[in-house]
């Protein structure tokens, strides 16, 4: 069998057995899989989850400054956190926080949020409506030099043209490396190869192609501070889509569910791990 098809299989086997552990445990946690995407704008939910029993996913909230992306902060909020967290509790051994209603540890903070350093995996999403205030900045800065690490997803050419400025003014001496396939990230706990470029439910749904702006090259940016990985940023692919619709549109999902939630695995494992 082909490496690639193998290695499909094996994520399908599993993808398999944890629906059917899913189906078994979710009478007792509650964790079934949100559906009809909303990209909301206004938290669910305040502070940090009341049983920090381990993993939380952090999102930064922010108001925006502009409207070069989407929506803002709350893109795929809160299905994409809630899904990305049920199916790491069953891919993998890691233990979640939860809620007291029985919803896994998502969470949201501003970057000057008190709970922002309880927070060891944070995303952002449309980073490009957004430009850190000084003071955010400086805040930012101690958050990724003490081991945090800040995931910037679903951006678009030209995008990195707002958040690089951002990233240096935060980590002045970092390296911005557009990280290889090989980088050992992705290969985590699944192995991936090629990286995958992951359009939205509604652009593919639209025009049948992985990119939402026409042609484009995928790129997976590692910023460095001291050696250490801090930020991932996509460009040109926006992962949380894949997550946030798992149960919307079948199809859509037979596409890019595999690529996306393998993708979102190994960065959480890798953030656990490094």
């Amino acid at each position: 069998m082909p490496r690639a098809s193998a290695r499909w299989t094996r994520f399908a086997l599993a993808f398999a057995l944890a629906m059917g552990l899913a189906a078994l445990v979710g009478a007792a946690q509650q964790s079934t899989i949100l559906t009809n995407g909303r990209n909301l704008q206004v938290p669910i939910n305040h502070g940090l989850p009341d049983k920090s029993l381990a993993f939380t996913f952090c999102r930064l909230r922010y108001q925006n400054i502009r409207r070069a992306r989407k929506s803002g902060w709350g893109d795929d909020y809160p299905q994409a956190d809630f899904n990305l967290l049920v199916r790491l509790s069953e891919f993998t051994k890691t233990r979640i926080s939860r809620w007291n209603n029985g919803d896994p540890g998502f969470a949201n903070v501003t970057a000057m949020d008190p709970d922002l350093f309880q927070c060891p995996f944070l995303r952002m999403q449309n980073a490009a409506n957004y430009d850190f205030t000084p003071e955010e900045t400086v805040r930012m800065r101690e958050y990724l030099l003490k081991g945090g690490f800040l995931w910037i997803d679903d951006n678009w050419d030209p995008d990195f043209e707002y958040i690089r400025p951002n990233l240096l003014r935060i980590l002045p001496e970092a390296q911005i490396v557009d990280l290889p396939v090989d980088h050992p990230m992705f290969s985590s706990f699944f192995h991936i190869d090629p990286l995958p470029q992951i359009p939205s439910l509604g652009s593919w749904a639209r025009t049948g192609e992985t990119s939402e702006i026409g042609p484009s090259t995928v790129h997976y940016y590692g910023v460095f501070a001291d050696d250490r990985l801090v930020v991932l940023v996509s460009m040109n692919s926006d992962v949380s889509d894949s997550w946030e619709r798992e149960g919307d549109n079948q199809a859509y999902f037979d596409v890019f569910g595999r690529e996306g939630y393998s993708l979102g695995v190994n960065v959480a494992v890798w953030t656990l791990t490094h």
